[in-house]
């Protein structure tokens, strides 16, 4: 009998572990409206559509990545063609990446990215970008005065709130939304 409650008592722990651990497939497919802020510029706030089309197969413990596009209006990477990927783990919390029409992978307009499982929530970090001669491009973010981009309609209050939110498993990120103004 206590045998036989070890062996249920072992099966029901790998049958746990399998369910936290193992990614789950959801597909996403919405459009939202998301604004544009500047850490240093409380006033600026810019609203765009954001299209979002793809799979997002994380795990419980949130752990996996998304797959798809995820198209901003006015942004490089939001034109026809261009993919997008973001991972999600404890060493990359939402590193992002896109690949060009031609199959080629860089970063571009957003680098750093936090979403809820179901994508209605979500921020991202936005890199200044300058290209270079023989079709490369730099590209660089300051926290002091760079631009990030939150889902929803414009209010930089609860925007920030958001963010910190998201990116609140990131120290250096939640910090750097913490300090922002209201």
């Amino acid at each position: 009998m206590k045998e036989r409650v070890i062996l249920i008592l072992c099966v029901l722990a790998v049958l746990l572990t399998a369910v936290i651990c193992l990614p789950f497939a959801r597909k996403i497919d919405t459009t939202v409206t998301a604004t544009e802020y500047r850490f240093n510029d409380p006033a600026y706030a810019v609203e765009h559509t954001v299209v979002i089309h793809g799979h997002d197969t994380r795990n419980l413990l949130g752990c996996g990545e998304f797959r798809g596009t995820f198209a901003v209006s006015g942004f490089e990477s939001g034109q026809e063609g261009w993919r997008f990927r973001v991972s999600f783990s404890k060493k990359s919390l939402g590193t992002a990446f896109s690949r060009r029409p031609s199959g080629e992978t860089c970063t571009r307009d957003l680098f750093h990215l936090r979403a809820d499982r179901d994508w209605s929530d979500f921020a991202g970090l936005i890199m200044e970008v300058s290209d270079k001669a023989g079709h490369t491009s730099t590209g660089t973010f300051d926290p002091d005065t760079g631009r990030f981009l939150v889902s929803g309609p414009a209010d930089r209050e609860a925007a920030v709130a958001k963010a910190a939110g998201l990116f609140r498993k990131d120290p250096y990120w939640y910090g750097v939304f913490q300090r922002q103004p209201d």
